[in-house]
């Protein structure tokens, strides 16, 4: 009897790490709802609505930014309320972001200025990329 209790906790475990693991990767591969290339040309910024299992409620989105010289590097911001964004951008030779949201190019890690930004479970699952809460301006 034990070991059936086991197994069945054992199948249920590895059923929910499974489910997570599908729920998270059709979050990194989702479309972005819109999309700038930056002044450079550099510079690919999509907005990515989160929504789904994982995040049911909130309405959120992150920032996917992919240096268009290499395909490779994509830099994914933590999550951030959906309403804050504007993607009016904005670059110099230091950082190529929007508004609220800056990515420092130099040593790959984004500043964020969103109003209010709170921090979600999902930023360390999501954001592949080291971040800093800014004050406000």
């Amino acid at each position: 009897m034990k070991v059936k209790k086991t197994v069945f906790f054992a199948g249920l475990l590895v059923l929910a790490i499974t489910f997570f693991g599908v729920a998270l990767n059709n979050l990194l591969k989702r479309p972005a709802s819109s999309s700038v290339v930056s002044e450079s040309g550099n510079y690919l910024i999509e907005n990515v609505p989160v929504r789904g299992w994982l995040v049911p409620f909130d309405d959120l989105a992150y920032l996917r930014i992919t240096d268009k010289q290499d395909s490779n590097a994509v830099f994914r911001s933590p999550l951030y309320p959906r309403s804050a964004v504007d993607m009016g951008t904005h670059e110099d030779d230091v950082i190529v972001g929007i508004v609220w949201i800056d990515f420092y190019k130099r040593d790959q890690h984004f500043g964020i200025r969103v109003p209010e930004w709170k921090p979600h479970w999902l930023n360390s699952f999501i954001s592949n990329t080291p971040y800093d809460i800014v004050g406000d301006d």
